[in-house]
């Protein structure tokens, strides 16, 4: 990877070893609601009749072949290391390629820092962090295809096909494409010499997203999952699952939406994006300016459309946010470029010292009932968690016969329970239902769910606070309370 000369490439290499250190302190921390989620889907995949084996969620094909690669919460966690210095070193890379040395060490540094933030979620491996180096390695593959004229076409087919890489990971990634399609219109348009060049880049990158696309699409048809049900999935259930969190959304999800913009505001992404749109409008005849801005702000309107507003939503930002930091530092004269260095050196000091004080518990109460029940437990038992938090599934070391493992797809596909009904009732019926939610949770009608718990099922625990129940005509061991945060 070009980085100009060797002292700016091991900077960017330890600037890539700190994104890892930093994220070392979250290793141990208990599996999040996706990470959970997403392992005991991938480990199925190959079994069932669902989308995803025995169980259907609302993701493209990479992100669960990447989970059941991983196979286990640490190897996990290891490939996020993995992910987070790919993005390091990739955005650096795009930011060499655009502006030189200096652009690539501010990029460096702010893409470790974000990589790493607690406060973005970055504590568990998610869609956006897996998603984060394909996008990376987009905008650097677009950049080189430009300024490169003889090797221009490989590099456009290796940013489309990476874009789209990116867009099997999380179908909301847009990034990739975004920036590729911006940053050639604004060629074309202020150098119209440039405009065959443009469309023969645009035309490789198509290329290379279509075969990437035909190459997942053949794998995800051989391993059982149907496509039609696919793209089902991933833009009709979108469409619904809108229409559901608009129509029932809780004060919660207000909350959200003020933490999801305050840690826009405080993480400094605010501040890059409102920078690199002032660049964009003084430089408008610079295509990767333009193309980053624009970027920038479609990253972030997927961030607030999605509806739930986690924020773990903004590691969608990272690799473009980076890149425009080192575009704003290459623009900058030499005092306002010191003041950004020391602002960057602070916000790694900060996130140095929060990472390595504290850790994130957030769903240890999820691993302590699971484990409660799995230490009481007999093998082949199964387990439905009424509503979603598969992490206790995970914990547990169960599956489930019920095939939606989230609160959304069940608040969407099932709002009546009937499936899930039909499941309790049926010849599978798990041997432990774990109430998390109170049944009366919003947006779904438990008047079926609690009869049928009540007539086939009785209340053995209450581990941290949610009741446990094991099916009348089976015996097992005592499930023990547990110490919960």
């Amino acid at each position: 990877m070009h980085l100009g000369h060797r002292g700016t490439t091991l900077t960017v290499l330890g600037l890539a070893l700190v994104g890892v250190v930093l994220r070392l302190p979250f290793l141990g921390v208990p599996a999040g609601n996706d990470e959970a989620g997403f392992l005991v889907v991938a480990r199925s995949w190959d079994r069932g009749s669902s989308l995803y084996g025995d169980y259907w969620v609302d993701r493209p094909p990479l992100l669960l072949w990447i989970f059941d690669l991983a196979g286990d919460l640490t190897t996990l966690r290891v490939l996020g290391c993995v992910a987070a210095a790919a993005t390091i070193v990739l955005v650096a890379a795009a930011a060499a390629t655009a502006g030189g040395r200096a652009p690539a060490l501010a990029a460096a540094t702010t893409a470790a820092v974000l990589c790493a933030s607690p406060w973005l979620g970055t504590a568990r491996v998610n869609g956006e962090l897996l998603a984060a180096p394909f996008v990376a390695a987009s905008l650097l593959g677009t950049l080189l295809a430009l300024n490169r004229p003889v090797t221009s076409g490989r590099w456009a087919v290796a940013a489309g096909a990476a874009a789209a890489a990116a867009l099997a990971i999380k179908q909301s990634t847009v990034d990739g494409f975004v920036f590729a399609v911006v940053l050639l219109a604004v060629l074309a348009w202020s150098q119209p010499t440039e405009r065959r060049r443009a469309t023969r880049i645009l035309l490789g990158g198509v290329l290379g997203a279509l075969t990437t696309v035909g190459v997942l699409a053949l794998g995800t048809v051989l391993r059982g999952t149907d496509l039609l049900d696919l793209v089902d999935a991933l833009v009709v259930f979108r469409v619904d699952a809108g229409r559901v969190i608009g129509s029932s959304a809780s004060g919660a999800t207000d909350e959200r939406l003020l933490v999801l913009l305050a840690t826009w505001a405080v993480s400094g992404i605010a501040m890059i994006t409102v920078g690199v749109l002032v660049l964009s409008a003084r430089r408008r005849r610079e295509p990767a300016v333009v193309a980053t801005a624009a970027t920038l702000v479609a990253a972030s309107a997927v961030a607030l459309l999605g509806g739930s507003y986690w924020a773990h939503y903004l590691v969608q930002l990272v690799p473009a946010a980076a890149l425009g930091a080192g575009l704003l530092v290459g623009a900058l004269g030499s005092w306002p470029r010191r003041v950004g260095a020391v602002a960057l050196g602070s916000a790694l000091a900060v996130t140095l010292g929060y990472s390595l004080s504290t850790g994130s518990q957030q769903g240890s109460d999820a691993e302590q009932v699971g484990r409660a029940v799995r230490d009481a437990a007999e093998l082949g038992d199964t387990m439905v968690v009424a509503y979603g938090q598969p992490n206790v599934l995970l914990a547990a070391g169960m599956d489930s016969p019920y095939e939606n493992l989230w609160s959304l797809p069940i608040r969407v596909r099932d709002p009546d329970l009937a499936e899930l009904v039909a499941v309790l009732q049926g010849p599978n019926a798990p041997t432990w239902v774990v109430e998390w939610s109170d049944f009366d949770t919003w947006a779904v009608d438990p008047t079926a769910l609690k009869l049928v718990v009540d007539d086939r099922y009785r209340p053995v625990a209450v581990p941290c606070g949610h009741v446990v129940w094991l099916r009348a005509d089976l015996d097992r061991g005592e499930v023990a309370e547990r110490v919960c945060r």
